[in-house]
C-alpha cells in the first residue's frame, strides 16, 4: 500500500507539530519549511484537518495552528482518515460484481481480499499514535527545531 502525498503529508505536517512545538501554535510557512512541503498544499491539508476537528487555527498576531486535542489521542488511521476518507474506500474501489448465472467472480475474490486488508490496515493505524511518532524520534535523536536545554546557576 503505498500512501498519497496528501496523507503523507498529513503525518508529517502533524508530527512536526507535535514533536517541534508541543502545545504552541505552528505557522505553514514553518512547517513547510521544515518538512519540505509545498504551503499551498499544505494550507489545504490542514482545511481537512480542521474539519475533521484534529487541528485548530488562531488568526492574527501569534496565530497559527495547534493541536486540538493531545498526541496521545491523535491516530495515524484518524489522520489518514480525514485527508483520505476510509482506508476500504481507498484499496476497493469497485464493489463484487458476480456473474451472470450469480456465481462468485475473481473480482469478488479480491474485492473481498482487499476489504479484509484494510481491516488490518485500520487496525494497526489505530494503534499507532502521534506520540508514539514523538518518542521514535527521541529515540532515533531528531533534533528538535527551536529546542534548548536550560542551564541553571546559582
Amino acid at each position: 500500500m503505498k500512501l498519497s502525498s496528501k496523507s503523507s503529508y498529513a503525518l508529517r505536517a502533524l508530527f512536526d507539530m507535535a514533536y517541534h512545538s508541543p502545545g504552541e501554535r505552528s505557522k505553514i510557512e514553518t512547517i513547510s519549511e521544515r518538512e519540505d512541503i509545498p504551503p499551498r498544499f499544505l494550507e489545504q491539508i490542514f482545511l481537512n484537518l480542521k474539519k475533521a476537528g484534529l487541528v485548530g487555527s488562531k488568526r492574527g498576531r501569534g496565530g497559527g495552528y495547534y493541536l486540538k486535542m493531545p498526541p496521545e489521542e491523535i491516530t495515524l488511521a484518524r489522520i489518514i482518515r480525514a485527508v483520505e476518507g476510509e482506508t476500504c474506500e481507498s484499496l476497493c474501489r469497485d464493489s463484487p460484481s458476480p456473474a451472470a448465472d450469480g456465481t462468485p467472480t475473481g473480482h469478488c475474490v479480491a474485492t473481498t481480499l482487499w476489504s479484509e486488508l484494510a481491516g488490518k490496515i485500520d487496525v494497526m493505524l489505530d494503534s499507532v499514535t502521534l506520540a508514539d511518532a514523538v518518542q521514535r524520534a527521541e529515540e532515533m535523536g531528531v533534533k528538535r527545531a527551536g529546542f534548548r536545554k536550560f542551564t541553571y546557576m546559582i
